[in-house]
């Protein structure tokens, strides 16, 4: 698989020193606990493409785009590796090459949209757009940085985040009222 974009990095993934200081920012690896699901663990996988020590599969492009983009990774880099750049770049090399996997990007179910396309308006990353042919709100995954402001702003509830990572609408409801019960008790 060529790595274009990915290519432009092969010296700053040198830099990484592998100190582990990304992942203790990282919501992902506090939910999941996988080394996968770190900063780290992208860099070493994106890192072994490059070198044809290992092959890009379906599960690595899932692990690359599953970032929220924070930058909080980018900040507690002690070698001040860019790494949610890094990550930018690997996710158009994955989609250029075909995978087409979700990741923590947000996608919208067509039954419930009324295209009103208030997602695309308070999308600053310009991830949603309206395509008038198919009469449907698209979102482009390499663009897309999974901060939710769609979800939020959806009037119908058809923009919509993964669940698993303790983000979704639905997990942050039923957390609330699990904290709010807690304090009931007590």
């Amino acid at each position: 698989m060529e790595m274009k974009e990915l290519e432009k990095w092969q010296n700053t993934l040198h830099k990484c020193i592998r100190c582990g200081y990304c992942y203790e920012n990282c919501h992902l690896f506090k939910v999941t606990g996988w080394e996968t699901d770190t900063p780290r663990g992208k860099l070493v996988m994106l890192h072994g493409i490059l070198q044809d020590e290992i092959e890009a599969t379906d599960y690595i492009a899932e692990k690359v785009f599953e970032c929220y983009m924070c930058k909080r990774c980018d900040a507690a880099c002690s070698a001040k590796v860019v790494l949610t750049e890094i990550f930018k770049d690997a996710r158009q090399d994955f989609a250029n090459a075909g995978f087409d996997v979700q990741g923590t990007t947000s996608t919208t179910d067509d039954n419930r949209c009324c295209h009103c396309q208030i997602c695309v308006s308070v999308c600053s990353h310009e991830a949603r757009s309206y395509d008038p042919e198919e009469d449907r709100i698209v979102v482009d995954k390499v663009k897309c940085q999974s901060c939710g402001c769609c979800v939020a702003a959806c009037p119908t509830g058809a923009a919509m985040s993964r669940e698993g990572f303790g983000l979704s609408q639905r997990e942050l409801r039923e957390e609330v009222i699990s904290f709010l019960e807690e304090m009931k008790n007590e």
